[in-house]
């Protein structure tokens, strides 16, 4: 049995629906928690991917969270393995930073948390479709590294989806969220409701019951493709 390893930053609620997936199509899922004080495993000839997910931590602020520069230095060994590597939110930012883009909060204050249409370039086109509606919660984004490929932008914060190489993948969106999921982060990021760039919960709950599914379907594509 292959193993996809699987990178947190944050408890969640539920078992997200990217785990799910991978589970039913035959994957061992390992997880580890670097934020938590986990070793991060050794890759071998069973590593099938890696996933690293999102969290609350900031980029931007590696010396309060020390273990961010841990998770760099192991997606570039990811990357001279030519593991496939999906990045999401947090995860993706990482992957930026690696490659030499930047990761900062959005100059005029912009916070995401909704549902958002992506704009998807020409060479996105192989990856995501033209009218997906995706989930974002986010304070900080991060630009496409000079090494990389755009895929997909965005009206909130600009830079949504890159490629880089053949089978690494970075998403600032969510296509994992369960709808307990997104009930744990109403609660918890309620403060951010109202900021320029967020909607309401109406709007939100809304936006899960118009695009959930047909965003989750897209979301089982792309993994089955990477991994």
């Amino acid at each position: 049995m292959k193993n996809i390893i699987v990178i947190g930053h944050e408890t969640p609620v539920d078992r997200d629906n990217g785990i799910r997936h991978l589970e039913r199509r035959g994957f061992a899922v390992r997880s580890y928690r670097p934020d938590q004080g986990e070793d991060l495993p050794p890759l071998d000839e069973q590593t099938a991917g890696v996933v690293v997910l999102g969290g609350p931590q900031y980029v931007s602020d590696l010396d309060r969270f020390p273990y961010l520069r841990d998770e760099m230095a192991y997606i570039g060994e990811v990357l001279k393995a030519d593991v496939p590597l999906l990045g999401i939110c947090l995860g993706g930012q990482l992957i930026a930073a690696h490659l030499g883009g930047t990761v900062d909060f959005h100059p005029n204050g912009n916070v995401a948390f909704g549902y958002y249409p992506l704009q998807v370039t020409d060479d996105g086109k192989h990856w995501i479709p033209d009218d997906l509606t995706v989930l974002a919660g986010n304070a900080q984004g991060f630009s496409c590294p000079g090494s990389a490929t755009l895929l997909a932008s965005g009206d909130v914060f600009p830079n949504q989806a890159f490629s880089y190489g053949a089978a690494t993948i970075a998403l600032q969106f969510h296509p994992e969220v369960t709808r307990r999921i997104l009930d744990q982060w109403q609660d918890e990021l309620a403060g951010n409701i109202g900021k320029p760039g967020t909607q309401t919960l109406d709007q939100q709950d809304r936006g899960f019951e118009r695009h959930n599914d047909r965003l989750t379907q897209w979301y089982q594509t792309l993994l089955d493709r990477l991994f």
